[in-house]
């Protein structure tokens, strides 16, 4: 896998991921643990929460009449956003070891190319995973429920998905977790580590997300790598391959 996206990132001009960062961080494994820890239990309360308020709000949550992902993306995005800078201001962290940094036209252009690449990827080992183990009615009641039905709810999605999602989760698991990971065990350890448990998230929405996840974060990660810790860059990726993916089902349900 390392050495396909090695072919992928030096197609795409992308530096090599050997040279050194910018700057060094001040937190460590320990701090990237805590990070993912308060995350999967902030996320999975304010899930609980939002539910229950839908519901006694009267909304049908079998039959909603929008995406509840038009609800669960702000509040679990805010919530990720809110309780990873609560410890990035506690481990003194910058904005530029956090790797939020300028890009180019050109960069964009490549990530955006790069997040059709790892869709096919994602794609593949989706399919494959259902061929083995059968259709999941878990993961297409899911799908149902967060899917756009029209042009306007997709629209609302797509914009989510590059102004928050793309650069809330890549901030969380890239620019915050896997460099705290990277900087005590190695690149090659911790940004293994961090891309399964970026894949072990996703088992809040459902098990079958695993393993595709699990290799989206390992493209990101890697990718982020080449670009020398450049978060922005893999935010826009991630951005991109969820609104490639977002359209590709609104279409699929036309």
């Amino acid at each position: 896998m390392r050495s396909i996206l090695g072919d992928l990132a030096f197609a795409a001009g992308l530096p090599d991921s050997d040279n050194p960062p910018e700057a060094g961080t001040p937190w460590r494994a320990k701090s990237a643990f805590a990070c993912y820890l308060a995350v999967v239990v902030g996320v999975l309360l304010v899930a609980i929460a939002t539910t229950l308020i839908l519901g006694s709000s009267g909304v049908n949550l079998k039959d909603p009449p929008f995406p509840l992902s038009h609800v669960s993306i702000p509040a679990n995005e805010i919530t990720t956003l809110l309780l990873t800078l609560a410890l990035a201001k506690r481990s003194r962290a910058t904005v530029a070891q956090l790797g939020f940094k300028k890009i180019s036209a050109g960069t964009i252009f490549k990530m955006i190319l790069l997040a059709v690449v790892m869709l096919m990827v994602t794609a593949t080992v989706a399919v494959l995973q259902n061929a083995i183990l059968g259709p999941d009615p878990s993961e297409q009641v899911f799908t149902r429920l967060v899917s756009p039905r029209t042009p306007i709810q997709l629209a609302i999605l797509v914009v989510f998905s590059m102004l928050l999602v793309g650069p809330i989760e890549e901030l969380f698991a890239r620019g915050y977790v896997q460099q705290g990971l990277e900087d005590s065990f190695g690149k090659a350890s911790g940004w293994l580590l961090a891309s399964f448990m970026f894949g072990m998230l996703h088992a809040l929405n459902v098990l079958r997300a695993i393993a595709p996840t699990l290799v989206a974060g390992l493209f990101l990660g890697y990718i982020w790598q080449r670009t020398n810790r450049n978060t922005t860059a893999v935010a826009i990726m991630h951005g991109a391959y969820d609104s490639i993916a977002l359209a590709l089902a609104y279409l699929g349900g036309v």
